[in-house]
This record gives structure tokens, C-alpha cells and sequence, in this order.
């Protein structure tokens, strides 16, 4: 406790300013404003009532449908304090009404101490929704007087359900028993348009290393700085529990109080962070960045993943010598002489446009009922993901190894056999191809073959050797006293 003490008091004497210059989130004062329910929660929760404080406006969505499935994202205020397990293996209901605890067990008071009846906000990442519209933030606050202030810092807390699912599983996530998996909160910057600057910073909230989970029941101090100057702050979630489909499987919740940004603007800022930054074209090698102007700037400096990278009077820049199917993170400041401006960022990919080589070394050997082929890996610039196989033209199976047993065939039939490679970029290649015939129904367990030393034959029964031929050819192989016959193509 004493530690937490400390900090409240003197992160802001760390960047030397008054406590009287700051504006600080103090929901106490306005508990009177949220009703709580029996259950200690807002009562307009799922309601579309905007949360609002003196200082600060939190995005809020709710829906209520008649004593049915209701739906909340965004923020709450809550008291309930609640820090009980409601998970249950392999399910999640009881949490649905049980969304409002807190692993501290209760808000911040004025020394960012914990106590039972403080309020505090639950927050839930509406991530569904994000999905259909990139430019929405479900998880959104701005500033009531509308102006944009620097921002200094948060306090976060887990909330029980990720907390617990983290530990044991629940309906949807699974445990964390992997190393490397985490659980992660996400604070991003808005400039003066309401775009996103593309700077941000993350609080670890579970993570997984070494053999251990490691999660805080208590508050923790999450540092905003370096978004530096905003018009707003939203915050996204990241877990290693994902769905391809649906998202993050982990519980998306987490709880906060005492968010503090600076009072006013600084004026020796006199250079704005530039806005309005876009891809507007890329390949394998390069990324080109265009920005809108900015006021007062006479330059720009340009970094590739926070390296200098360049300058340039302009508004666009071309970042080249890149690595294919890649991601990085652009970044520009504004300049005039001394002055520097923050930092705008985007990230985006390089393209990889090459498609993989054919596969080499295609060969085909059949039964009566079946044709099995082998192939040597094609290669790619970046890497192969798969191969489909074709038989008389049609795709009959996708897989990731180099070979492949085809069933359920026609004796004495003869099959085109084609094999293409794709990489992760869905290039294709062009097709290997073999055509092949399957055995005759006589083939197999002839009297011929209980004659003949195993290995490998020509067409017209002249022993080659006991290993398959290099050349390409038609042959046949005895093997256990059966026939078969095989192409290297």
C-alpha cells in the first residue's frame, strides 16, 4: 500500500507539474449521478445513457430487450466490489450477471488506496463491432470541454472474470498453460481531427513465462505520456486466446479509475502533431506514406519502427528496402528549426506478390484402387503454405506435406494428377503434372510377381535395381509379392 502511496503522489512530480494543473477522475463525486442497483452496478447500464463526468466522457452502448438477452460495451460505474469465482467448466452463464466485481475489491480514494465501498468503472471492449467499423472505439474517452490535454496516466485493475478464466478456463477461453501467452490492455491516442495518432502503449495484465501465470489482484499504475498531446484516448484488448472467427475468447474486461491528463495545453507546443496519415501504395519492397500538411512545419523526419529514416519537405515518402509481407510501423514529426512536433504513426504491411515454384520431382505410383505421389517442397520468398492436389482437374485436397495417396479409384484407369503450391499470400504456382494408369484387376498377387526378386522393373520385365530409378519413366516395382506400377516424372 505504501508503494501505491508513493506513486499517486509523485508521478506527476516526475514530469514537474502542480497537482492543481492536472484533471483527475474522481468518480465519488458523482456517484449521486449513477444509481446503483441491489447488485452494484449502474441501473442505466443497459440503457444508451451517456457517462459523463465533469472532466471526462466515456463511450457507453447499451440495449435492453424486454427480459431477454440484454447487451452493454464501453464503460459502467460500479460498487460492487465483487471478487468471487462465478466460472464453472466449460461454462460462462454465471458471469452474465455477475460482470461487475473487481479483483481489489473496490475503487481508489484520493490517495489511490483501495476501499471497499469506492466506486469505480468496469469497462468491456465491444471488439464485434470494431470488426464491421475501423474508425469505431468502443472503448472511448474524451474531454468535456473539447479541447486536447497531454496525458499523464490510469490506474487499472483486473476484473474477476478474465482473471479466473485466465487461471481455469471457462466456457469460451481457455487457461493460460502455454509460454508466451498474455493478456493485455491497449491505450491509444486521438489527435485534434479525432484520428488516431498510431501511438500507443500496453499494460500487461496476465502473462504466462516460465512455467507460471502471473496476474495482480490489486491496482496498477498504467503510465499514458507518451500518447502525449490528445483530443481523446481509446483503449483495445489483446490475448493469445483468439478464434479465427469470432475474436478474443478471453473475458474482454478490465476495470478503471483516477485517470489524470494535464489541465492545459502546452504552448511551447507550437508545431501540431501531423494528421491524416495513409497508405497510399505498397509492394514487396516498398511502403509509400502520405500525410496532410502541417502548420508551422517546414520538415518532416520520417522512422521505420522508431529508426531515422529520413527527411523530406514533402507529404509523402517512400519507404523502400523492406522485407516482403511484413509489418511495420511508420511514423512522422513535424519540424521548423528546434522545434519538433509529437509523433503521428500508422503501421502497415509489405505485399508479397511472387507466387512459389512449381513442385519438382513429381512422381506417381499406383494400385489397382489408388495412385500415391511424392514431390519435392517448392520454394517460395517467404514460405509455402500448402498444396492442392487436382485429379483430372478438379481440386480434391489441400494439405501441407509432399505426399499424398489418392483413393477410391477406378482399376485400369488412367488419372491426370496435377499438384500446385500456394503461399500465405495466396500466390499459386503453375502445376506439376503426371499422368498415370492404375493396375489391372490381374495385376495384384499374380502368379508373375511370387517369380520375381523385389524392386524395381521395366515395362517389359528387365530387372533395374532395388531402389526407385532416377530417370523419368514408367516401371514396375515388386513388392511383398505384389505388382504395382510407378512414374517418375
Amino acid at each position: 500500500m505504501k508503494r501505491k502511496l508513493i506513486l499517486c503522489s509523485l508521478f506527476l512530480a516526475a514530469l514537474s507539474i502542480r497537482a492543481t494543473d492536472t484533471l483527475t477522475l474522481d468518480l465519488t463525486a458523482f456517484l449521486a449521478d449513477f444509481n446503483q442497483t441491489e447488485d452494484g452496478y449502474w441501473e442505466g447500464t443497459y440503457s444508451d445513457m451517456p457517462v459523463e463526468t465533469d472532466y471526462f466522457l466515456f463511450s457507453h452502448k447499451g440495449e435492453q430487450n424486454n427480459g431477454e438477452m440484454s447487451y452493454w460495451e464501453g464503460f459502467t460505474i460500479c460498487t460492487s466490489g465483487d471478487m468471487e469465482n462465478y466460472g464453472a467448466e466449460g461454462s460462462s452463464d454465471a458471469w452474465i450477471t455477475h460482470q461487475w466485481g473487481c479483483m481489489a475489491g473496490g475503487g481508489l480514494n484520493e490517495n489511490c488506496l483501495t476501499e471497499r465501498d469506492k466506486p469505480y468503472m468496469v469497462a468491456y471492449w465491444g471488439f464485434h463491432a470494431e470488426k464491421l467499423d475501423p474508425d469505431y472505439h468502443s472503448l472511448r474517452v474524451n474531454f468535456a470541454d473539447g479541447k486536447q490535454h497531454k496525458a499523464v496516466g490510469v490506474w487499472i485493475c483486473n476484473h474477476p472474470w478474465p482473471y479466473y478464466g485466465n487461471i481455469n478456463g471457462d466456457g469460451f477461453a481457455s487457461a493460460f498453460t502455454q509460454e508466451g501467452d498474455y493478456f493485455a490492455l491497449v491505450a491509444h491516442g486521438l489527435n485534434d481531427k479525432g484520428e488516431p495518432t498510431g501511438v500507443s502503449t500496453k499494460l500487461m495484465l496476465a502473462t504466462y513465462s516460465n512455467g507460471q501465470l502471473r496476474q495482480s489482484r490489486d491496482w496498477q499504475y498504467m503510465d499514458l505520456t507518451t500518447l502525449g498531446t490528445v483530443s481523446g484516448i481509446y483503449f483495445t484488448m489483446e490475448t493469445t486466446d483468439n478464434d479465427a472467427l469470432y475474436g478474443a475468447n478471453t473475458a474482454v474486461y478490465f476495470c478503471l479509475d483516477r485517470l489524470q491528463v494535464l489541465a492545459y495545453e502546452d504552448e511551447s507546443q507550437t508545431i501540431a502533431r501531423p494528421s491524416g496519415l495513409n497508405i497510399e501504395a505498397a509492394d514487396e519492397e516498398t511502403i509509400t506514406l502520405t500525410w496532410n500538411k502541417t502548420a508551422h512545419a517546414e520538415k518532416y523526419n520520417l522512422y521505420l519502427d522508431g529508426d531515422s529514416i529520413g527527411q523530406t519537405a514533402d507529404t509523402l515518402f517512400v519507404f523502400n528496402g523492406l522485407e516482403p509481407l511484413t509489418e511495420y510501423t511508420l511514423s512522422v514529426v513535424a519540424c521548423n528549426g528546434d522545434q519538433l512536433s509529437e509523433t503521428a504513426s500508422i503501421t502497415a504491411s509489405t505485399l508479397d506478390l511472387t507466387a512459389p515454384s512449381a513442385p519438382s520431382g513429381l512422381t506417381a505410383e499406383a494400385t489397382q484402387y489408388s495412385i500415391t505421389i511424392t514431390w519435392q517442397p517448392a520454394t517460395d520468398n517467404v514460405a509455402v503454405k500448402r498444396y492442392t492436389i487436382y485429379l483430372n482437374g478438379e481440386p480434391t485436397r489441400r494439405i501441407a506435406e509432399t505426399t499424398y495417396t489418392i483413393q477410391g479409384l477406378e482399376p485400369a484407369t488412367e488419372y491426370m494428377v496435377e499438384v500446385e503450391a500456394e503461399d500465405y499470400s495466396g500466390n499459386k504456382s503453375t502445376k506439376a503434372v503426371v499422368t498415370v494408369s492404375t493396375l489391372t484387376l490381374t495385376a495384384v498377387d499374380s502368379p508373375i510377381a511370387d517369380k520375381l526378386v523385389e524392386g524395381y522393373y521395366t515395362l517389359n520385365g528387365v530387372y533395374i535395381s532395388n531402389s526407385r530409378p532416377n530417370v523419368k519413366g514408367i516401371y514396375i516395382r515388386v513388392n511383398n509379392h505384389k505388382i504395382t506400377q510407378i512414374i517418375n516424372h
